[in-house]
């Protein structure tokens, strides 16, 4: 059973200020991850571009600014990051928070429109916004990227092949990235989750969840407020000498 809160147990410390006078783009943020790290990052101080296909059920969240945004599409990355900078007249960071889930079935049956659709909007879609802000930071001599990875890019889900190429293809990108924009002030880095209370979560068959549930040592799902906390950091300032890493989030699961 996945529950339906969104904190973790205990509260998380919110830091306000910290982006006082900086510009984040999100995308993705009218899911479960993307909103509550929107909303975070807005509550410390940040100019928010938050961006999704289209905007949620109810209406835009309480984040800032929301855009549409297809990541499939390069015209629409270079529109969204054009009307950042016309509109705050700086960037200075980007949350890659978007993605599917894909086929849920053995790589033989998988099909292949669904394979490309998958990757298509996990890695690709992360390919484009690379090129649509890396110039602007690179001008500015400041960045800071962070990318929605998974545990499974790191150990492949079996069932989820498309999704967990996509994922791998992320972290390689980001690593690759990571050591051409160094020198140039800019950090790319990712995190990686397990089982989070999303609501992509919930597309997952019973067993499915029970399977994943079954690999996490502190035996609970994870909250978005705990993916908002990491994903913040890595947004700051204070994320000054790391990049090209990609931190799990995973209760343990990737431990052995």
């Amino acid at each position: 059973m996945i529950p339906e809160q969104v904190a973790p147990p205990g509260q998380l410390q919110i830091w306000p200020g910290r982006f006082a006078g900086r510009v984040v783009l999100v995308t993705g943020a009218g899911g479960g991850l993307g909103s509550e790290a929107a909303a975070r990052l807005r509550a410390e101080g940040a100019c928010v571009v938050a961006t999704d296909v289209t905007a949620p059920a109810g209406g835009p969240p309480d984040t800032g600014e929301f855009l549409g945004l297809d990541v499939t599409d390069p015209d629409q990355w270079e529109r969204v990051v054009r009307h950042a900078k016309n509109r705050f007249g700086r960037l200075d960071g980007a949350l890659f928070c978007h993605g599917v889930q894909g086929p849920e079935v053995p790589v033989k049956d998988v099909p292949l429109e669904g394979w490309n659709r998958t990757l298509e909007i996990n890695l690709t879609g992360c390919f484009y916004g690379l090129q649509a802000v890396i110039p602007h930071m690179h001008a500015a001599g400041y960045g800071r990227i962070a990318m929605l990875a998974s545990i499974a890019g790191r150990e492949g889900n079996e069932n989820m092949s498309a999704y967990s190429v996509s994922k791998a293809g992320l972290i390689a990108l980001a690593k690759s990235a990571a050591k051409e924009t160094a020198s140039a002030g800019i950090s790319i880095n990712c995190v990686a989750p397990s089982m989070f209370a999303t609501p992509l979560l919930k597309d997952l068959s019973p067993e499915r969840n029970a399977a994943l549930l079954d690999r996490v040592p502190m035996r609970r799902v994870g909250y978005p407020a705990e993916f908002a906390a990491l994903a913040a950091w890595l947004l700051s300032p204070e994320c000054s000498y790391m990049t090209g890493q990609t931190l799990d989030l995973s209760g343990g699961r990737n431990t052995a």
